[in-house]
């Protein structure tokens, strides 16, 4: 509807300025937005965005407007507010061609092709594989997983991945803790671990069946790349399980250590040398990132010859970039907001737009339980993991809790709510909405009533007020999917079914639908297959399963 008033608001521009005999101002993007209900169904600023272009005032060009715009037949009311505001009111029978919309696209419904079929890539997670998801990372996953469905919605062409990093001393580390932790299990002398969780001793007692004791007599350059690799894979294992298990699919996961193998990260450096993007100093290569708003400049590659991870990461990104991608999305954690610019910087050096990077940072979660906070510390290996959550409250609610909120503020994740089976608990309350209307096609079975195509009921029987309520927000699905997609936020999505959830349950308690009235239930049942619909639809974006009953 947003899309068609702009269309008119367009062609009346031309008629005001074919009459006056001046030229057609360029029609910016404008806003048309969605007012309180006793303003109308839509409002625009047009003319205070094109008054001073076509020397008048504001009020005076929104007069014009409503005289041209009064004449389609689609719109019932269109006034001039306060400055110049413009709002308008759609007839019922428009509104309501719109289930006509929804029940003809039925899955598809919510999709558009604004994305042009652009490759994006996607990256998220990428948790070390030295320990196991913690809830920090079950938010970036859905954050991520969801974002790559939304666009994928929009029209993009979506690749998704996970980056591992499974070289450096933070592998090493993972090697000797798993060797520490065997020594301890035989009751050896060892040395307090880096890695200090449960999960280590617990691959340690494997990682001694696998091996025998003997290996622990082994030279260290031997036991601990052979600890690394076995730690790393069980670990990764267990991120693989329970991602899959959280409903997340990666196209491809990437290891750093490839690079590493094809000497693809001195090529890189090798590459800016004699550019202005790079300068020796100390015997170190520096990359010029403080010009691009970070603190300072970064060495990519030390005196010694030994590269950093900031070369590691802008080898990379050349390669997503090798790979066709004109999108590069990646989401991090709240600590990388300083990796930004030298990212940003990376990007340009390697001659490509900045833009072309779009950094997410997802902030951390904290978890609470009877009305306190849990305390937790990773480096302590005291935290609690997706595994545990999931678990607990399950995947639906532990991923539409993820995205309730913007991914770039705080998130308190309120167990004791999350597992509530009441309308307090948001999850429960949309999906409630479904399964409700799916109860409602068991009863007209039962009675006998047979549903018809949209072009067989009587339209003007939805023109109440519950109902138009109800599809005015239906018909805003796919604007609200485009939107995210452009914001690169999932989480308006969320607010989007609990207001669509909230239209239907106003709705139901207002309205039977099952009646003696057998045209008038046809055209609810059209209502309510078209509520199911959209439901459905975003639901699955989210990640979050639609049941019929509950």
């Amino acid at each position: 509807m947003k899309e068609e008033i702009r269309e008119s608001i367009g062609l009346a521009l031309e008629r005001i300025s074919s009459s006056e005999n001046i030229e057609t101002p360029k029609l910016d993007h404008f806003e048309v937005s969605i007012p309180k209900e006793e303003f109308g169904d839509l409002s625009t600023n047009i003319a205070m965005i094109l008054a001073s272009r076509m020397k008048t005032n504001p009020r005076a060009l929104a007069e014009k407007l409503v005289n041209e715009l009064a004449g389609e037949p689609y719109i019932s009311s269109v006034k001039v507010a306060g400055p110049g505001f413009i709002n308008i009111t759609v007839t019922p029978s428009r509104w309501i061609d719109y289930l006509g919309d929804i029940l003809s696209q039925k899955e598809n419904y919510g999709k558009t092709k604004t994305g042009k079929n652009e490759k994006v890539m996607v990256e998220f997670v990428s948790a070390n594989p030295t320990g196991p998801l913690h809830i920090g990372h079950g938010r970036g996953a859905a954050v991520g997983d969801a974002l790559a469905r939304i666009l994928s919605w929009a029209g993009y062409d979506v690749y998704r991945e996970y980056y591992i990093n499974d070289v450096g001393l933070q592998m090493e580390n993972l090697g000797r803790s798993t060797i520490a932790r065997a020594r301890e299990l035989l009751g050896r002398p060892f040395e307090e671990p880096a890695y200090k969780g449960k999960y280590i001793k617990n691959i340690a007692s494997d990682f001694i069946k696998r091996y025998g004791e003997e290996i622990l007599d082994s030279p260290q350059e031997k036991a601990v790349p052979t600890a690394s690799k076995f730690t790393g894979t069980a670990i990764l294992d267990t991120i693989r399980k329970d991602l899959d298990d959280f409903r997340v699919s990666f196209d491809e996961w990437f290891s750093e250590k490839s690079l590493h193998d094809a000497d693809e990260i001195n090529k890189v450096i090798n590459s800016f040398l004699g550019s202005k993007d790079i300068y020796e100093q100390d015997g170190a290569m520096w990359l010029k990132t403080e010009s691009a708003g970070d603190e300072k400049d970064r060495v990519v590659r030390r005196a010694n010859g030994i590269t950093t991870y900031l070369a590691a990461d802008i080898a990379y990104h050349k390669n997503k970039l090798d790979r066709g991608f004109s999108k590069l999305i990646d989401i991090w954690g709240a600590d990388h907001h300083g990796y930004i610019p030298r990212m940003k910087a990376s990007v340009s050096a390697l001659g490509h737009d900045p833009k072309k990077l779009s950094p997410i940072l997802v902030q951390m979660v904290s978890l609470k339980r009877g009305g306190k906070t849990i305390s937790m510390s990773t480096r302590g290996g005291v935290f609690v993991t997706l595994r545990e959550i999931i678990d607990e409250v399950g995947v639906d609610a532990t991923r539409y809790f993820f995205l309730m909120r913007s991914s770039d503020s705080h998130l308190d994740f309120d167990v004791d709510l999350a597992k509530k089976r009441s309308d307090e608990n948001p999850v429960f309350y949309i999906q409630y909405a479904h399964a409700r209307c799916a109860n409602i096609f068991v009863t007209a079975k039962e009675r006998e009533i047979e549903t018809k195509k949209f072009n067989e009921i009587d339209k003007s029987l939805l023109e109440g007020k519950y109902e138009l309520r109800l599809i005015k927000k239906l018909a805003q699905f796919p604007d609200v999917v485009a939107s995210c997609a452009e914001s690169l936020q999932p989480h308006p999505i969320t607010q989007y079914l609990t207001d669509v959830a909230s239209s239907y349950h106003s709705f139901y308690h207002n309205n039977r639908v099952v009646t003696d009235d057998i045209k008038l239930s046809q055209a609810r049942l059209a209502l309510i297959e078209s509520t199911m619909i959209v439901l459905k639809n975003g639901l699955s974006l989210l990640g979050v399963s639609a049941p019929d009953r509950m």
